[in-house]
């Protein structure tokens, strides 16, 4: 097993803080003003699709420049190489030479990294056998299975003994075996005072390693710490129901009446969408059944009823119920 960070100085500072980033990919913004502060420990990274958690690990692991904000990683920029030293990083991706082993791409990524040539020989042997790659380090890459390419990327984040890694999706692909073994890998990290940040859709292995999550949405931080805090934030966040109709005449009018109803949390007109009237609520259900029973009453026809964003109850039903 691997030991330690032993540098004090590093000990004492905040693992990661990020104030006010975010970062934009062409139009899309993929992180929006995002503040977060990690301490020691396994953390959770959940978030659906697009909610920002892969362009936040390459932010922090340095391979992306924030936009507007700032991240520390320990006080030290992750831009800055010796900020890129404190962070193992392990991808969604895959990024391979086909034609190379294993033991050979963990050794040409320890040659990038400066370690010395001397010590490579011992060190790949250790880091093999802790992420179980000893008996199948010389088979080619383009041979291996998903679950073999994820622990060579393990293996890679491992490298420099960083104090903090960054782990995205590592259980995709990985066999039940596999991923109880990285699961008892993971917790002998934390043991150690490594802080871990580790995002997946294996919700039941995630919930053997760790009760605190910071879950994202739309490039957003909202909610971070334990489970239980991050159901009850998010079950009563507001959605926005879109509702077009037909006769765009009758739309002020129906804006104001819907404005009464007590589950209602305001009313927005978008601009150059005459027949379309957006909607606030935590309760979309009961909004919904609202707005049938005036169309009926006020005689208008409905076009289009749904909510244009991703429930916070289905998010979290997905998450946490698999």
């Amino acid at each position: 097993m691997m030991g330690g960070s032993s540098d004090s100085a590093i000990s004492d500072a905040v693992p990661l803080w990020c104030r006010k980033v975010s970062k934009w990919h062409g139009n899309f913004l993929g992180l929006n003003d995002l503040s977060l502060e990690l301490r020691p420990g396994i953390t959770a990274l959940l978030g659906s699709n697009g909610s920002g958690k892969s362009t936040l690990m390459n932010l922090i692991s340095g391979q992306l420049f924030p936009d507007s904000g700032s991240i520390h990683v320990f006080g030290i920029d992750p831009w800055t190489w010796q900020g890129k030293k404190l962070v193992g990083y392990s991808p969604d991706l895959d990024y391979f030479y086909p034609s190379w082993s294993i033991k050979d791409f963990l050794a040409r990524m320890a040659c990038l990294a400066g370690i010395e040539s001397k010590r490579v020989p011992s060190l790949l042997n250790k880091i093999l056998s802790v992420v179980g790659l000893s008996s199948v380090q010389t088979t080619l890459l383009r041979r291996c299975s998903l679950g073999m390419r994820q622990r060579a990327k393990i293996a890679h984040a491992i490298l420099m003994d960083p104090p903090l890694l960054v782990l995205d999706e590592p259980f995709r692909g990985i066999d039940p075996v596999g991923r109880r073994d990285l699961v008892q890998l993971l917790l002998e990290f934390q043991a150690l005072g490594k802080t871990i940040l580790v995002s997946s859709h294996e919700l039941e292995e995630i919930e053997k390693l760790t009760d605190q999550v910071v879950m994202l949405r739309s490039g957003r931080v909202v909610s971070a710490g334990p489970v239980s805090r991050a159901r009850d934030r998010l079950l009563n966040e507001p959605v926005e129901i879109a509702l077009e109709i037909q006769a765009n005449e009758r739309i002020r009018f129906l804006a104001q009446s819907v404005l009464s109803h007590s589950e209602v949390l305001g009313v927005r007109l978008p601009e150059g969408e005459k027949h379309v009237l957006m909607v606030l609520t935590r309760k979309p259900e009961l909004v919904f059944s609202h707005l049938v029973m005036m169309s009926i009453e006020n005689n208008f026809l409905i076009r289009r009823l749904e909510v244009v964003d991703e429930a916070p109850a289905e998010v979290m039903e997905s998450l946490f119920e698999g």
